[in-house]
């Protein structure tokens, strides 16, 4: 996995400005679409101390850099991350980034260091063990009053046509390079199960074809 995201830094945000680069839906329409939509979700969302997780290239970074007071972007890829950084240098907020590279599930994030956390397609690479060990890490790495916004991919009719729910997929890069990574969609019913297994309270900003964003909050009498 890190190696494929390594050699598609340079590629990586042709998904969401061409359409492009993923191994399901063929109209690229259909993401460029939906892409255009989330950056509103993003905008409503962020504010304060912002951790980006699996930040990759930091495609959202110019849709919360205006909202927010400090921002640690993390990612285990470091091609990605000289993408990242290049962003931070164009639009002028390098002094208030941080920048990590690491991987999410060995790194030690400060504990109630941040008002929001943005988690970029991620969740849908990960198993259930996983996953349950990142809504773990937000839990503890988000303030009393913390929200979280999970960008990720749908699991819907049209995706259902050419991909299984759960798979190992094919990528290929636009040399040919081809990939074999983990992905798990997302469903309706998944979100539900969120809400049931990490006791948090998630409110569904979008739910399309390609992409599904969703808030949430923990309890605020956690430990």
């Amino acid at each position: 996995m890190l190696r494929y995201y390594d050699e598609r830094a340079s590629e990586y945000e042709e998904a969401y400005v061409r359409g492009t680069g993923t191994a399901s839906i063929p109209d690229p329409d259909v993401f460029r679409r939906e892409a255009a939509l989330l950056p509103g979700v993003v905008e409503r969302f962020a504010r304060g101390r912002i951790v980006d997780v699996a930040c990759g290239t930091g495609f959202w970074l110019s849709h919360y850099a205006g909202l927010c007071s400090s921002m640690t972007l993390v990612d285990q890829s470091g091609r990605m991350l000289d993408e990242c950084r290049k962003k931070t240098e164009a639009q002028g907020v390098a002094a208030r980034c941080t920048v990590v590279q690491a991987d999410v599930f060995e790194h030690e994030f400060a504990e109630r260091a941040y008002d929001c956390a943005l988690v970029g397609f991620l969740v849908s690479h990960l198993t259930e063990d996983q996953e349950r060990f990142v809504f773990e890490k937000l839990g503890r790495m988000l303030d009393v009053s913390g929200r979280f916004l999970i960008l990720d991919s749908a699991w819907s009719p049209e995706r259902a046509r050419f991909n299984a729910k759960i798979e190992q997929q094919e990528r290929r890069l636009n040399d040919g390079t081809r990939f074999e990574v983990y992905k798990r969609y997302i469903d309706r019913q998944d979100i539900d199960g969120w809400s049931t297994k990490y006791g948090v309270q998630l409110a569904i900003e979008h739910f399309g074809t390609a992409f599904v964003a969703v808030s949430g909050t923990f309890p605020r009498g956690r430990v």
